[in-house]
């Protein structure tokens, strides 16, 4: 690799990385989508869901919702497009996505076809449906290559647990949200809320406290409910790197966010120049400098030069760089 590539990906690394270390964001789009036809009163679940997350908006971070009524004869790929469209309408450096679902899921769906469907049934099945897989990728797609952009699903349906699978990002927050039994049956509960309904009054109790917050703060209070019946915990699934997608009560809470992780790894760049030689001492000079956790272990001449890094978990994802070893560490 030239060294000037090095440099200038190792530039964008940490200038994506500051980017969505911001204390807010500039933008948040929500989007519930349930069946006009369906029997779990998903419409009313979707309008509390809204309804909850439209608290957080404030002078620094706008806030739009919509709630989408899926028809029995619609397929998926317009209502990815209406999600693309959605997602392309924000501005601002910093971006969040949230995708809520709530409604029934095909009990035989596998990792790559949730199927969504107004009616609940079993084996064999042709009526109306949506693969929630589908939509899941291209919103993942989406985040590879949209610097700054986090991507947040709420399943409220059987199944979920398997809509987690799949390919991991590239440096970017997407996470998953759901709650399911190893059988995959979803949140009947002995209280008879749902699953949106404990979400949003765990959100809301959050709120209340003035103080940064994630799905995971959630879950824990989700799961912290004597009131389970057919599935043991609220789950949180997460791609790309160690911080997660944190939420603040207007005002901006000043308490500072979650840190990120202090785990780290060894990776060993090939880099084509001389040891030794004024180029690769300016870029050692900068890694040394450079506004990110990077420890530099060693340059070895071979016929140009080996460098070996430390660096945090969340900077060796976001390098788009080809990698000889990459070394795990303890800390």
């Amino acid at each position: 690799m030239e060294l000037t590539t090095v440099k200038q990906r190792v530039q964008t690394a940490i200038s994506r990385f500051e980017t969505a270390s911001l204390d807010h964001y500039d933008a948040i789009s929500i989007l519930s989508v349930y069946w006009a036809s369906d029997d779990t009163g998903s419409k009313d679940d979707s309008s509390l869901f809204l309804e909850t997350t439209s608290k957080l908006e404030t002078e620094k971070t706008k806030v739009a919702t919509r709630a989408r009524v899926i028809a029995d004869e619609e397929r998926v790929w317009p209502l990815v497009n209406e999600m693309l469209d959605q997602v392309g309408s924000m501005t601002g450096k910093r971006q969040l996505f949230i995708l809520h679902y709530a409604g029934h899921a095909v009990a035989t769906s596998t990792s790559s076809h949730l199927i969504l469907t107004p009616r609940i049934a079993q084996g064999e099945f042709v009526g109306p449906q949506i693969n929630m897989t589908l939509v899941k990728d291209a919103l993942k797609d989406l985040a590879t290559t949209s610097p700054g952009l986090d991507i947040l699903l709420l399943l409220d349906c059987c199944c979920a647990a398997i809509a987690g699978r799949g390919p991991a990002t590239n440096g970017e927050r997407v996470e998953l949200m759901a709650a399911t039994s190893g059988g995959g049956l979803s949140n009947s509960r002995l209280d008879g809320k749902t699953f949106t309904q404990h979400w949003c009054q765990a959100f809301d109790m959050f709120l209340e406290r003035k103080q940064p917050f994630c799905c995971n703060d959630i879950e824990i209070a989700i799961n912290s409910d004597f009131n389970l019946e057919q599935f043991p915990a609220t789950f949180v699934l997460c791609d790309g790197w160690g911080v997660p997608i944190t939420f603040r009560a207007p005002p901006l809470s000043t308490t500072s966010a979650p840190e990120v992780t202090t785990k780290t790894v060894i990776t060993a760049l090939h880099v084509v120049e001389s040891p030794g030689s004024n180029a690769m001492d300016l870029l050692i000079e900068y890694l040394q400098n450079a506004p990110a956790d990077i420890t530099i272990l060693a340059a070895l001449p071979i016929s140009s030069t080996l460098l070996l890094l430390r660096v945090p978990v969340y900077l060796q994802e976001m390098l788009e760089l080809p990698r000889v070893a990459l070394i795990l560490t303890d800390v």
